[in-house]
């Protein structure tokens, strides 16, 4: 015989003013698995498992057909699942008594009950896992003023507002309740900002990453509130006294011993190996014991998983091979039973007591309106626009799962009755559905990158570099394969005392395990137990500057970030670098071709985006030798335009290299119709400074290849292939009918039609070459600015261009007509 409260059921009540319901039901050993269907019967269903079935796919269907029809007005999953939960509830097909036997009977829902809360206690686990625990000091160190702003002024609102209509509300049983109704509405969670930011792809957003940063805090200060809630409750009465002490002696258990214990895993797993299966079930069966053992103990059940999520480290290999593992599973099988439950116990139709619902949301809408009022204080602290403090109380307006399982608990332990527990998730409800299209329209990152790509004082190119300066080159490395190639790419570039290089080496990360992005100097001086990829990274990068004496310097970095963000944090480094040059490893065909496409796509945006000019490098085994020897034989093919210009300026370096054979073929197409008379006078300026800046140079060649039509073009590309490294633009001042044959031959497109053809291993033909495709920042007013930049650094070179001693120095570079 089985006992338990049931809200919303009939059966016999209580009180007839109490919507709380009795239910007692008799448990059998067919009760879970049945015997079967039973056709002669009424109700052919006797097990619960079916019953389980029935309802999870009803719950699934309904979501998905809501999402569906709500996409267009840009309604998150959130309000969507909720929808679907009050759908089958009392509100609208559970007001059928038919409907209401028949799918959720009484007998079955324990079941139901049960399930719901084990996915919240996973839900609370795996968002403490997601957290960066080193971020947490940081985020109280920078934004503790705004998170302090954007709390204390809302609920002193909104407490002001309980005071004055208390008497309004006598459904609420006790006083304190008014207290923590104020202090929810007031909070930010961190798992529900960071979930509904990146749903938004706003990991990466400054006020994404800012909101983020003020929700830590204030999860912290609603821990604290739980811990300390016994005694606020009940003072310091014996029982709450030693609730409190079992309480900190959970603390002690959780940091002296499952700590350790989580560490212990994490230095037996070899690198690049998978956790082992045993320990990932122990740690998923931990996390319920410790929810449990907190309830046990008086304190919240959510603060136990916390604990437990805590204590292992986000990322990998144990924080992303959990979230990896577990998340699929509980935010599609146990929390669709969490949104059933909230739907099951929310009835609109219970709302009868105006003055009281009245009451309440005057209370909730003060708090909600003090959020706006105190992120508009924020501009005390961060100089920003009005605009983005508004969409700043947006963003902390965001309700999630965490507000669900409070109100859950309170009607649980029956301090709100149904009419306020409706009252509540309806208004958590209609403020999300509010607040998140509101930020989807009104808050773009992506057309301010669009504008800062555009504006003509952030452009930073290669040409806009003087000679005898710190050239600054952001690397990006997205494995270990792919340092060997930067570090030769580093040095064919000719770095030297005079002419030194920056190099900013990232180490891109995607954002499996945790759950928002991070982007942090790497400290190469720290002591590691435990070797990841990343320091042999760092390290390998750190030699090779030390090598180089102080012609080379590196910056290291480590950036997590999904990829599909990944180029914001990327845009926002070179900015605040002033960095002229991003180099990117092209994508490898590998054994994922979901981490493939995802590169691809990084490379695409960073190319869409960046203020600045950005190479592709295509490593085919690029190998360094002594300088004393020819290291590479490079070849260039120009065909004008503002990206061959910028990968002619990166040639001028590596020309001064001793160890450098360099090939320039200027190809001119005689079908070319589109080109410029300003574009064509640039390429002529750009090639007669190249040629005057290497006089007597004798590894330096320069010829001149004439094409009718495209197909001579490819042709005399094609017998070009003995050389380890080929730089070429990506776009090109092409005619419109070279662009219609060639673009649906083209594969990557992020190459461009030259550079996809020499990539491609039908070109290769066994010989493996090397490829940088160089893309120059676009900007309206850059012919002019380059222009004039190059009249300023080469005045003195075209005075000599044009005297006879230049002519003789001139035939000697061997420039002939192919």
């Amino acid at each position: 015989m089985a006992v338990f409260n049931r809200q919303n059921f009939k059966t016999l009540p209580n009180n007839k003013d109490d919507n709380n319901f009795t239910t007692c039901i008799s448990y059998t050993k067919h009760t879970v698995f049945g015997k079967g269907i039973q056709l002669h019967q009424h109700n052919s269903i006797h097990s619960a498992l079916p019953y389980l079935m029935l309802q999870l796919a009803l719950a699934f269907i309904i979501s998905k057909l809501i999402y569906f029809l709500l996409r267009p007005l840009k309604q998150p999953k959130f309000v969507c699942n909720i929808l679907s939960g009050i759908t089958l509830g009392r509100s609208v097909l559970g007001r059928s008594k038919a409907f209401e036997d028949i799918i959720f009977p009484a007998r079955e829902m324990m079941v139901v009950n049960t399930l719901s809360i084990i996915g919240g206690i996973y839900f609370v686990f795996i968002n403490a896992v997601k957290m960066d625990k080193d971020m947490i000091l940081r985020t109280i160190k920078s934004t503790w003023n705004v998170s302090l702003t954007v709390q204390l002024v809302p609920l002193t609102i909104s407490i002001i507002i309980a005071r004055l209509v208390h008497d309004n509300l006598p459904r609420i049983s006790k006083p304190t309740a008014l207290f923590y109704i104020s202090f929810i509405s007031a909070e930010t969670y961190f798992a529900v900002t960071a979930d509904a930011i990146s749903e938004l792809n706003l990991l990466n957003s400054e006020l994404g990453q800012l909101t983020i940063s003020t929700a830590v805090l204030h999860e912290i200060l609603g821990w604290l509130n739980n811990a300390l809630s016994p005694l606020v409750r009940g003072g310091f009465a014996a029982k709450f006294i030693k609730s409190e002490i079992s309480f900190l002696a959970f603390l002690i258990f959780t940091f002296f011993v499952l700590r350790p214990a989580i560490q212990w895993i994490i230095r037996t797993t070899p690198e690049r190996e998978p956790v082992k299966k045993c320990y990932i079930v122990a740690i998923l069966i931990g996390a319920l014991i410790m929810a449990g053992v907190a309830d046990i103990i008086g304190s919240n059940f959510m603060i136990g998983a916390a604990m437990m999520g805590l204590v292992i480290p986000a990322g990998p290999p144990l924080g992303s091979a959990l979230v990896e593992k577990s998340e699929v599973v509980i935010r599609n099988f146990f929390l669709p039973f969490l949104f059933i439950r909230i739907g099951l116990l929310t009835d609109i139709f219970s709302i009868k007591d105006w003055k009281a619902f009245v009451s309440l949301g005057m209370i909730l809408v003060a708090a909600y309106l003090g959020k706006g009022c105190g992120s508009l204080l924020s501009l005390i602290w961060f100089k920003t626009s009005t605009r983005n403090a508004l969409l700043f109380g947006c963003f902390l307006n965001i309700k999630g799962i965490i507000e669900l399982l409070v109100f859950l608990r309170w009607i649980i332990y029956k301090q709100i009755d149904v009419q306020t527990f409706s009252t509540l998730v309806l208004s958590n409800l209609v403020l999300t559905a509010i607040v998140t299209p509101l930020i989807s329209i009104f808050y773009k990152p992506r057309k301010r990158l669009d504008r800062i790509s555009k504006i003509d004082n952030c452009i930073r190119t290669l040409q806009s570099t003087l000679p005898n300066s710190e050239l600054r080159i952001l690397c990006g490395i997205h494995h270990e394969d792919n340092v060997n190639g930067i570090i030769n790419l580093l040095r064919a570039s000719n770095p030297t005392e005079m002419n030194p290089i920056c190099a900013y080496a990232v180490h891109l990360i995607d954002l499996v395990g945790r759950a928002l992005p991070v982007i942090v100097p790497y400290n190469t001086q720290k002591r590691r137990l435990v070797v990841n990829s990343t320091d042999r990274i760092m390290r390998a990068m750190t030699r090779y500057s030390k090598g180089s004496g102080a012609a080379v310097k590196v910056q290291p970095f480590k950036m997590i970030s999904p990829y599909n963000t990944m180029h914001q944090s990327i845009c926002k480094l070179v900015e605040d670098n002033l960095i002229p040059l991003v180099l990117l490893p092209f994508h490898e065909n590998g054994e994922f071709q979901s981490r493939t496409a995802c590169v691809q796509n990084f490379n695409k945006n960073v190319l869409s985006y960046e203020p600045c000019t950005v190479g592709i490098f295509v490593d085919r085994g690029l190998t360094y030798y002594h300088p004393s020897n020819i290291c590479y034989n490079v070849a260039v093919f120009f065909l004008g335009g503002p990206d061959d210009r910028e990968a002619m300026a990166l040639v001028s370096r590596i020309s001064s290299h001793p160890g450098m054979s360099i090939t320039i073929f200027r190809i001119d197409l005689l079908e070319n119709s589109v080109e410029s008379e300003n574009d064509r006078c640039l390429d002529d300026a750009v090639m007669k400074e190249f040629m005057v800046g290497n006089v007597g140079n004798t590894r330096v060649e320069c010829h001149e290849m004439v094409a009718n039509d495209s197909k001579q073009l490819m042709d005399a590309i094609k017998k070009e292939k003995d050389f380890e490294l080929v730089i070429v633009g990506k776009r090109h001042t092409f005619s419109s009918t070279l662009e219609k044959e060639m673009k649906p031959w083209v594969e990557y497109e992020e190459l461009g039609i030259i550079g996809d053809m020499l990539a491609s291993a039908d070109f290769a033909e066994g010989h493996m070459m090397s490829l940088l495709v160089i893309q120059s920042v676009e900007s309206i007013k850059q012919g002019a600015k380059i222009t004039a930049i190059m009249s300023f650094k080469g005045e003195l070179k075209r005075l000599l261009f044009n005297s006879s001693n230049c002519d003789k120095d001139y035939r000697r570079l061997d420039y002939g007509v192919v």
